[in-house]
């Protein structure tokens, strides 16, 4: 049982998982049960990170609340409907993929009510062999009445994800089977309106653990399973090949030959191709990258985008796959982060996105300590979409608003998440390139365990991380706030006097540090002065009024953004000279001490930059 503490928010979770289940069912309450279903949502996010329960009382959970929605109809989507359809003509021996329920061949079969309830009657069925086999199920108890047939199809998916669940529960800790099985939008979409993803996810979570257990016969026997359920989690298999060799990739040709079998006949590829290319054209919904791209052309061209959009995007996404093996296969994912990305990238790339579908993706939040709630806030919020359909509601407004609520709040969610390590990954990538160039100027023998390198206005600390990582050289990190995300030792400095006596380091480095320092003047004497070698100056510099007022904003946005506005305060000695004015303020700080001072020019508009590189002795130094 979970903590007194938790007790309330278990109660009020359950409260409204008890609102969506009563009210889901019924089209003029589907407003409430939009809101139940958004407030339990946020509920079941607060009581997972509370991590009140043990595993036994998440799965014990998993299965009683699944029973609160077993006992609703189709409603949500009238998708079960041609389970039931095609379960039903198998029985009669007849190939579902041969006829679409239209035809005259089934003229038989269409006095039944599901036929007017079918919403492609004029497709060929899409639904691959392994859904095809579970429909056929069902189909058995027809005579019995539609309803026992749909009850039967849905009972062998929940039969299906609950064996999922209960295998999650031995790969990752009890709050992690909790936000995948208790998630509001998992209830209604396996439980209540009996989706064939809930088939695909119990098989994608078996084949995840059958590779945990060095198992790859039966991660891709699986995974093929899987595939052959909802087709695209094929795409997954490579990834199985990079884990376990050939031997996965001939299990599933031979699975697969095994499911396709009752069904061959070589009219098969046409007609599934047919209705797949039909669908891909006639429906978008939920879509929102799709819509955002297809709204600014229609901003800019006043015509409509969608049939080139829509291609455009399947294509980018089968040319975003191997990019995404690649990366696998070079940074050693582990299967579910790689899963995650695949499917992830298919779902961002479609132009159809129904709640349902969004179910890929959710079992994999499981592993993650702090998961990616764009996920979880996307799949929440899209339910509302379902308003689109009661006829005495503004559902077209109602919709649109939730298909911009849910991408737009998935896409601010995941900002905020991923920002800082985005803009880490960055500055790494940045810190690279400096320290390339700057390792040209700096005489061999600070590049050896016995240099003292002074990186004064480090920020976080990682240039002068990769000298002392790739050279051994003592590196001291220095400036007026501490950005430091190394472990090199950081002083903080007052911009005033250095804490180092004369000649103490063998160079230093002021890497686009001047323009925002208070006194540049005073920064530049002092590290002359505690410096013996090299004292290296990058900066941003501006040959017209035009580069000037963009490298201000520029700059100003950067640092924003990069301290967290932390740096703002600096913004008012923000400075930025040209090349003849820094060289003036250098030979001044100099004094009467001999320098020479090399210029190299760097980048162009709108950030150019140059090296100063200021030689303190230039008899004893090279000058290049």
């Amino acid at each position: 049982m979970p903590a007194r503490s938790s007790v309330g928010w278990l109660a009020g979770y359950l409260v409204a998982v008890g609102v969506m289940a009563v009210s889901g069912s019924d089209w003029s309450w589907w407003p409430v049960f939009v809101v139940a279903t958004l407030v339990a949502g946020g509920l079941h996010v607060i009581f997972w990170h509370r991590n009140a329960l043990r595993l036994r009382d998440v799965l014990v959970g998993a299965v009683l609340l699944r029973l609160l929605f077993f006992w609703w109809l189709p409603g949500l989507s009238d998708d079960a409907f041609r389970y039931v359809w095609d379960g039903w003509i198998q029985t009669h021996e007849i190939n579902p993929y041969l006829h679409r329920p239209e035809d005259a061949a089934l003229s038989g079969f269409q006095a039944s009510p599901i036929y007017e309830w079918l919403n492609s009657a004029s497709f060929y069925s899409v639904y691959p062999p392994v859904s095809q086999l579970l429909f056929r199920v069902g189909g058995q108890f027809m005579p019995m009445g539609w309803e026992v047939a749909y009850f039967v199809i849905k009972g062998l998916f929940v039969l299906l994800e609950l064996a999922g669940v209960w295998l999650l529960g031995r790969l990752v800790e009890a709050r992690g089977v909790l936000l995948y099985a208790w998630h509001p939008i998992v209830l209604v979409e396996v439980a209540g309106q009996a989706h064939t993803e809930a088939a695909m996810v119990g098989l994608l979570l078996a084949a995840l653990w059958f590779a945990a257990r060095e198992r790859p016969a039966g991660a891709a026997v699986a995974l093929t399973l899987a595939g052959w359920v909802k087709i695209y989690p094929l795409l997954l298999l490579p990834l199985l090949w990079r884990r376990f060799g050939w031997r996965a990739i001939w299990t599933a040709g031979v699975v697969s030959l095994v499911v396709w079998l009752p069904y061959a006949d070589l009219r098969v590829p046409a007609h599934i191709a047919e209705s797949l290319d039909l669908y891909v054209r006639y429906f978008e919904f939920n879509a929102g990258p799709y819509y955002a791209v297809k709204g600014v052309m229609r901003w800019l061209t006043g015509e409509d985008w969608s049939k080139q959009i829509g291609p455009a995007f399947r294509w980018l996404y089968l040319l975003l796959v191997p990019v995404l093996y690649a990366l696998d296969w070079k940074r050693g994912w582990t299967l579910h982060r790689a899963m995650l990305y695949l499917m992830g990238g298919y779902l961002l790339l479609a132009t159809t996105v129904h709640p349902w579908y969004l179910l890929a993706v959710l079992p994999l939040l499981a592993w993650y300590d702090r998961p990616p709630w764009a996920w979880y806030v996307l799949s929440l919020a899209s339910v509302g979409t379902y308003l689109l359909y009661p006829e005495d509601l503004e559902g077209d407004i109602l919709y649109r608003l939730f298909v911009w609520l849910s991408w737009g709040g998935g896409a601010v969610v995941g900002l905020i998440q991923y920002s800082d390590p985005l803009l880490q990954w960055l500055q790494k990538h940045r810190a690279r390139h400096k320290y390339e160039k700057l390792r040209e100027h700096l005489p061999e023998r600070i590049l050896f365990p016995s240099a003292r390198v002074l990186d004064l206005g480090a920020g976080e600390g990682y240039v002068g991380a990769l000298l002392h990582e790739r050279h051994g050289a003592e590196v001291i990190l220095a400036d007026v706030i501490d950005l430091n995300r190394t472990k090199l030792p950081h002083v903080r400095y007052d911009g005033h006097l250095l804490p180092f006596a004369d000649g103490a380091f063998d160079a230093t480095l002021l890497v686009f540090v001047l323009h925002h320092a208070e006194r540049p003047d005073i920064v530049i004497r002092e590290a002359l002065r505690v410096t013996r070698g090299p004292v290296l100056i990058w900066e941003s510099v501006y040959e017209s009024a035009t580069d000037h007022r963009v490298l201000r904003r520029l700059d100003g946005w950067a640092n924003r953004l990069r301290s967290g506005g932390a740096m703002r305060d600096q913004e008012a000695y923000l400075q930025h000279r040209t090349v003849p004015d820094w060289l003036a303020l250098i030979r001044r700080c100099a004094g009467t001490h001999p320098v020479s001072v090399e210029v190299q020019r760097l980048g162009l508009f709108p950030h150019k930059q140059v090296l100063f590189v200021v030689q303190k002795n230039p008899l004893l130094q090279k000058r290049v």
